[in-house]
């Protein structure tokens, strides 16, 4: 079959965007988010330490990129809806959609950055440009 990727070396997506985050100890929550309103999109995060609690690991709600409601602001509660709260070791990966809700939790530890390599992953159908559509998150 000509169509079949496999055979045609080509793949159907490709990295949009990839970085690492940091989070200093002393930081605050951000507020609940979506990394942008765009279908496609796989949000890849991979820690470099193991996560705690204290070091402000990435809380998420899991079925809200299925949802049409806007971003959620500053709303801190994590308690009463549906919030997971991976606690990751190092070198796993944490995948969801882009869309979905999410935030990084304040580090309230006395020393320990938590660092994490993240990658944005997008159908190659969506557009030719790497224009990811990223609400810029962070100040």
């Amino acid at each position: 079959d000509d169509d079949d990727d496999s055979i045609n070396n080509e793949s159907s997506s490709y990295v949009a965007a990839a970085g690492f985050l940091m989070n200093e100890p002393g930081s605050n929550s951000q507020n609940w988010h979506r990394d942008g309103p765009k279908e496609g999109f796989i949000d890849c995060f991979v820690p470099l330490i193991d996560l705690n609690e204290s070091v402000g690991p990435t809380a998420i709600q899991p079925g809200t990129h299925r949802t049409t409601c806007s971003v959620v602001g500053d709303n801190n509660d994590d308690e009463g809806g549906n919030v997971l709260v991976p606690l990751l070791n190092k070198g796993d990966v944490l995948l969801f959609d882009y869309r979905t809700i999410h935030r990084g939790l304040g580090n309230v530890s006395e020393s320990t950055t938590q660092t994490l390599a993240y990658a944005v992953y997008r159908r190659k159908e969506e557009s030719s440009t790497n224009d990811v559509g990223d609400v810029h998150n962070f100040p």
